[in-house]
C-alpha cells in the first residue's frame, strides 16, 4: 500500500511547528484591569477570551456592551455575546438575555430557539419587549439579582415588575453597593423608580462609597428621576464618605434644573465636604457661571479654592464594616498608586515605615497603572521596605505593557535591568515579546544582558527576528546580542528572520556573523525554511553566502526538493543556478521532479526538466514523475514529462 509523505510534512513545519503557543484563558488579569478602571485593556482581553469561546469571558462582553463600559451602550453585541454565553449553558447569561432582547424575540425562539444560539433546554425568560421574566425562570438568588439590576437599568418595566415580587431582590446590591434603584435613578428610568419604591424599596440606600440613589441621579442630571425620589422623601442633604451631597453632586454637573429641584427640596447650600467645599465651590471649579448664581442665590459661600484642585482628593473612603468594598484588601498606598494624580499618596502619612509589602503592592499597582509619578514617590517614601523582587516584578509588569515612563523611574531608581519573573522570563524577552522597541532602548541603556534567555530559550532578538522588527533588531545587535544562540527547537535568529521573509533582518544578522548554515532540531536549515515560505529575496541573499545547497532535514529533503514541492519557481532558479543537485533524492525516494508534479506544478517541472532533471527515477513506491502525475489526473504537467 502506498504511503502518505512528504508534502504533509512540509506544511506541519510552516504551520503546527511555527505556531505560538495559546496565551492563558485566565479571567484574574482582567479583573485587575477592572479594579484599576483599565476597561480598554479588559474589554480587549475579554474580547480575546470570548472569540476563543470562554463562556464566562462572552457573558462578560455582553455586560460591558450592555453598560457601556468601553464605549457607547451596544444592545445588539450585548445580545449576541449574551447569546453566545447561553448556548455553553452559562446561568447569568441566560438570565441575562432577558433584559435585553429585541423586538419579537420571544416569538423567534419560542418558535426556534436554535436561531439564537441558545440551546431549547430550560429555555431563555424573555423581557418587557417580548414576554416578561418571572421570578420562577432564574435557577438562582444571583441570576434572580443581576437580572433585576441590568432590568431596572435598560427601563425594562415589565421584567421589573415581574422580579420585585422577591422581596430579597428588590434590596439586592452588587459589589459595589448599588442595587436597582441607584441604577435606575442613574439612568433616568423615572417609571422603574416609582414601581421600586411603590414596592417598598429603601429610598436612601447607600452604595460602598456612601452614594444614594438621588446623588447618582443628581449628578447625571436625571430631573425626573430626581423629583420621584424627592417626593418619595429621600434625604436631600444625605452626605457620602467624602461628605459629598446631592447638591454638590449635582452642583459639579452644573444641571441648573436639578439644582432648582433639590434646592426646593430642601437642600442645605451651606453644607461642605471634608474637603471643605461648598456646593459653589463645585460650580466654580466647572466654571458654570449659572449654577453659581443660583447657589449665591440660595445662600451658598465658596472659599475661593483653585479651580484645578477639585479632583485632588485628600483622604481614601473605606466601606464600613462589615461591608466589603472592590478594593478590600489593598493598602491605602496602593490605592492612591493607581491614581493618575500623586496627590494621595502626598497626602498620605510618610511612608518610611510601612511594612514591605505595601510598598511592593504599591509599587505593582503604580507600573499595572501607568502611574510614573506615583511609582517615583512609592520608590522614594519606601525606599529602605520595598522589597527588590517586587520591585522587579514592576520592571516586569512596565516591560510586558510598554509603559516607558514607569520603567524610566524603576531603573533610574537602581531596580536591576536584568529582572526576571517567577518563571524566568527576562525584562528584555517580555518587553520585545511585546513588540516594546522604547522598553528594549531603556534596557539596554541600564545594561541589561541582552543575551537572556527565558526557560525555551527564546532571546529577545529572537523574537525581534519573528516578528520582522529590523530597529529591534538593529538595536538588540548593537547592544552585544549574539547572533548565534539557539532555543530548545535548536532554531536561531537568523532562523526566525528568514521564516518572517525578512530580508533586511537577515542581512542585519548575516553581516554580524549568523552562521548561515545552523540547522534546526529538525535539520530544517536556514535556507530551507526560507524555500518553505516562498521568501525569495531571503533565499537570494542565503545562496550569496554560499550555504551547503544541498544540506538535507531529517527526513532527507534539499532546498529544491523543498522549494520544488511548494512550487516556488524564483528560488528555483536561484538553487539551479548555485548548482543544486537536481536530482537528489529524499527518504521516500523523491525528488524535487517527482515532488513539483504531485503537486501539479507545472512551471516548476518544466524548469527541472529544461535544467536536465532525470524522469525516470523512481521513489520508493516505484512511481516515476510520470506516474504521480497521472494518478492525480494532473495532464499538463504529464504532457511536459512525455515531451
Amino acid at each position: 500500500m502506498a504511503r502518505l509523505r512528504w508534502v504533509p510534512w512540509a506544511l506541519c513545519v510552516s504551520l503546527s511547528a511555527l505556531a505560538a503557543e495559546p496565551a492563558p484563558n485566565s479571567l484574574d488579569g482582567i479583573k485587575e484591569a477592572i479594579r484599576l478602571k483599565q476597561f480598554s485593556r479588559a474589554a480587549t482581553d475579554l474580547q480575546r477570551l470570548a472569540d476563543a469561546g470562554n463562556p464566562e469571558a462572552q457573558y462578560l462582553l455582553g455586560v460591558f456592551y450592555s453598560n457601556g463600559l468601553n464605549g457607547p451602550r451596544d444592545s445588539a453585541q450585548a445580545r449576541v455575546w449574551m447569546q453566545k454565553a447561553a448556548a455553553q449553558g452559562h446561568a447569568r447569561a441566560i438570565s441575562g438575555l432577558n433584559a435585553i432582547a429585541g423586538p419579537g424575540d420571544a416569538t423567534n425562539a419560542s418558535a426556534d430557539p436554535s436561531s439564537a444560539g441558545v440551546p431549547r433546554t430550560g429555555g431563555i425568560p424573555r423581557s418587557s419587549f417580548g414576554t416578561p421574566a418571572r421570578v420562577q425562570d432564574f435557577p438562582d438568588a444571583t441570576t434572580r439579582h443581576e437580572s433585576l439590576w441590568l432590568a431596572a437599568q435598560l427601563g425594562d418595566l415589565p421584567t421589573v415588575r415581574s422580579l420585585i415580587g422577591d422581596r430579597d431582590s428588590i434590596n439586592s446590591r452588587d459589589d459595589f453597593g448599588r442595587g436597582a434603584l441607584a441604577r435606575a435613578a442613574q439612568s433616568g428610568h423615572a417609571d422603574v423608580v416609582e414601581t421600586l419604591i411603590g414596592a417598598g424599596v429603601t429610598v436612601d440606600a447607600a452604595d460602598q462609597y456612601g452614594i444614594t440613589p438621588i446623588m447618582l441621579a443628581a449628578r447625571a442630571g436625571q430631573e425626573r428621576t430626581v423629583g420621584e425620589l424627592l417626593h418619595a422623601g429621600a434625604n436631600v442633604n444625605a452626605a457620602d464618605h467624602g461628605g459629598n451631597t446631592p447638591l454638590m453632586h449635582a452642583a459639579a454637573a452644573g444641571n441648573i434644573s436639578t439644582i432648582e429641584q433639590l434646592l426646593a427640596g430642601g437642600a442645605n447650600v451651606k453644607l461642605r465636604n471634608i474637603q471643605d467645599w461648598s456646593a459653589l465651590d463645585f460650580a466654580a471649579a466647572s466654571n458654570n457661571p449659572d449654577a453659581m448664581r443660583r447657589l449665591t442665590e440660595g445662600g451658598a459661600i465658596a472659599l475661593r479654592h483653585p479651580r484645578n484642585s477639585v479632583a485632588a482628593l485628600q483622604s481614601i473612603a473605606r466601606a464600613k464594616a462589615p461591608d466589603r468594598d472592590l478594593y478590600a484588601g489593598w493598602s491605602d498606598l496602593a490605592i492612591a498608586a493607581s491614581r493618575s494624580s500623586p496627590a494621595l499618596i502626598e497626602a498620605l502619612p510618610h511612608q518610611d515605615a510601612l511594612p514591605a509589602s505595601d510598598g511592593a503592592e504599591a509599587l505593582l499597582v503604580a507600573a499595572r497603572s501607568n502611574t510614573p509619578r506615583s511609582a517615583e514617590l512609592v520608590l522614594t517614601y519606601t525606599r529602605s521596605s520595598t522589597d527588590s523582587s517586587r520591585a522587579e516584578a514592576a520592571l516586569l509588569l512596565a516591560s510586558r505593557s510598554g509603559e516607558e515612563e514607569v520603567a524610566r523611574v524603576l531603573l533610574a531608581h537602581g531596580v536591576a535591568a536584568d529582572a526576571r519573573s517567577p518563571e524566568g522570563e527576562p525584562a528584555i524577552v517580555a518587553a520585545a515579546r511585546a513588540q516594546h522597541t522604547g522598553i528594549v532602548r531603556l534596557l539596554t541603556a541600564a545594561h541589561a544582558t541582552v543575551g537572556l534567555q527565558d526557560k525555551s530559550g527564546t532571546s529577545a532578538l529572537m523574537l525581534a527576528a519573528q516578528s520582522a522588527n529590523d530597529d529591534l533588531i538593529r538595536i538588540l545587535i548593537e547592544a552585544g546580542a549574539p547572533a548565534d544562540s539557539m532555543d530548545k527547537t535548536g532554531r536561531t535568529a537568523l532562523w526566525y528572520a528568514a521564516h518572517a521573509g525578512d530580508p533586511i533582518g537577515v542581512n542585519l544578522l548575516l553581516q554580524h556573523g549568523a552562521n548561515v548554515d545552523r540547522a534546526d532540531s529538525s535539520g530544517v536549515s536556514v535556507l530551507a525554511v526560507s524555500c518553505i515560505v516562498g521568501a525569495t529575496a531571503v533565499a537570494e541573499s542565503l545562496i550569496a553566502r554560499h550555504p551547503q545547497i544541498d544540506a538535507r532535514t531529517k527526513h532527507g529533503d534539499t532546498a529544491l526538493l523543498l522549494a520544488a514541492a511548494t512550487g516556488r519557481l524564483p528560488i528555483v532558479e536561484k538553487l539551479l543556478a548555485a548548482h543544486a543537485a537536481k536530482d537528489a533524492q529524499n527518504q521516500f525516494g523523491d525528488t524535487a521532479l517527482i515532488a513539483a508534479s504531485r503537486n501539479g506544478e507545472a512551471a516548476v517541472v518544466k524548469r527541472l526538466l529544461a535544467a536536465g532533471a532525470d524522469t525516470r527515477i523512481r521513489n520508493h513506491d516505484r512511481a516515476t514523475a510520470a506516474d504521480v502525475a497521472q494518478a492525480r489526473s494532473f495532464h499538463n504537467v504529464l504532457s511536459l514529462l512525455k515531451s
